[in-house]
């Protein structure tokens, strides 16, 4: 059976001059061989709290052999250590490999003695280096948690309790990438985490989202005061300030934004989902005068609603007498439902910009989230080691990074490609790191 073509087959001959001159190479050939090597370079900056009389395998030949196993459909620490063993000589050919292949438990047991900022940050900094290019976008972070639900055991006779991890994500569509990953204390929850992972960001000139939990007098005066700006949604939790909202948005009042009130805006979206109909209305208003704690969150200066309305769509068998006779037919049923939303945000009236703070946030769900429990089945690893997992989700969301970047090129799903590279690691990652570099 004649091999499938690699699609490097379809590259320009200006698509490889770019791709050697941004690698500072003379040999098209050479890019994929100089990329692994400009990663194993960047994964020497880790630093290495093992006794330097101990180490038997180096740091990053570990790390490569866990980064490209994870690119290539792998997702726990045996799939990895038995990838590696069936392409070993490739491996060799690139990495040192001291002491040989490493056992599952050795990429377990290493992985939990990294320092999970420090490795997030060099996996990001060389994942802009390949593809960063300037975006005329609003900036915007989107923090939410995320719980890996595999990674809990009750307590028994012979084994204490183990919670689950528990994580706070700052997902950037600037880049595209899971920028900031914090551990969330077990005994606490996501209220304080926010505030940290704020004040360990650069934020000046970015709107920063997240749920309604987060939604606290402290977490936006944090973001105000890293430079930032906020779009946020208000919820019951809030007491009167939400039921201020509420009352404020009703239907006289939506009426005279949509008839175009100077201080307010407007917008109207369509679309098709499955069986629904949807229609999304923003309204934005900077008519904030009279909210009594206004001064209490800082930078306010807008406030909105979002009004969801879904129309779905079934159809129903039924059953009619006509002369004597039953018959069935078909009747087309339509249910709707309304949801609201309310919404406080430091920017001024802007409802473009207010509408893709407000569905963007979505997309730490659906780009990363999502991804990390089906495309890499981390719902399904069941280890207890808190750092070596939280090293490991890192490690997928590089890769998730890269995958979405190049899915267009492929048209396939991130799974696909992942399966692809995995029937030949060798053949097949030169053309995944040459359109990554395109990107």
């Amino acid at each position: 059976m004649a091999k499938p073509k690699s699609v490097l087959e379809n590259l320009s001959r200006r698509e490889k001059e770019f791709i050697k001159a941004k690698l500072g190479i003379t040999k098209f050939e050479e890019a994929d061989k100089t990329t692994l090597k400009l990663l194993r370079e960047a994964l020497k900056k880790l630093k290495d709290s093992r006794s330097k009389n101990m180490i038997i395998y180096k740091l990053w030949d570990i790390l490569m052999c866990v980064i490209i196993a994870s690119l290539a459909d792998c997702d726990d620490w045996d799939s990895i250590h038995d990838f590696v063993v069936d392409n070993y000589p490739w491996f060799k050919s690139f990495l040192q490999m001291t002491g040989g292949i490493p056992s599952a438990a050795t990429y377990e047991r290493v992985l939990s003695l990294i320092d999970s900022e420090e490795l997030n940050n060099i996996l990001f900094d060389f994942f802009t280096s390949l593809t960063l290019k300037e975006t005329t976008t609003q900036k915007m972070n989107h923090i939410d948690g995320r719980v890996n639900n595999g990674s809990s055991r009750k307590s028994t006779l012979l084994n204490e309790e183990k919670r689950l991890l528990n994580c706070l994500n700052v997902y950037s569509t600037e880049y595209g990438y899971t920028i900031y990953t914090k551990q969330i204390n077990e005994k606490s929850n996501e209220i304080p985490a926010v505030k940290d992972v704020i004040k360990g960001i650069d934020l000046t000139d970015i709107i920063v989202t997240w749920d309604a939990l987060n939604t606290q007098i402290d977490n936006v005066k944090a973001v105000i005061n890293s430079h930032g700006d906020y779009i946020v949604p208000i919820k019951g939790n809030q007491g009167t300030f939400y039921q201020d909202l509420l009352d404020y948005f009703d239907d006289e009042c939506c009426e005279k934004i949509i008839a175009g009130n100077s201080k307010s805006a407007y917008l109207k979206q369509y679309e098709k989902s499955h069986s629904n109909f949807i229609v999304y209305e923003y309204y934005q208003t900077s008519d904030i005068n009279w909210l009594e704690n206004k001064n209490e969150w800082q930078g306010l200066t807008t406030i909105g609603m979002v009004k969801k309305t879904i129309t779905k769509q079934t159809i129903k068998i039924v059953e009619k007498i006509i002369k004597g006779k039953k018959k069935k037919e078909k009747k087309k049923i339509e249910e709707t439902t309304v949801e609201k939303r309310y919404y406080i945000s430091s920017r001024n009236i802007n409802i473009n910009e207010f509408e893709k703070g407000i569905r963007g946030h979505w997309k730490v769900e659906n780009k990363v989230h999502w991804h990390l429990d089906f495309t890499f089945k981390q719902d399904k690893n069941k280890t207890t080691n808190k750092k070596a997992l939280l090293n490991l989700e890192i490690i997928h969301k590089f890769c998730l990074a890269i995958l979405q970047k190049v899915k267009g090129d492929y048209n396939k799903s991130l799974r696909r490609i992942r399966k692809h590279l995995s029937n030949d690691i060798e053949r097949f990652l030169p053309e995944l790191v040459c359109l990554l570099l395109l990107h």
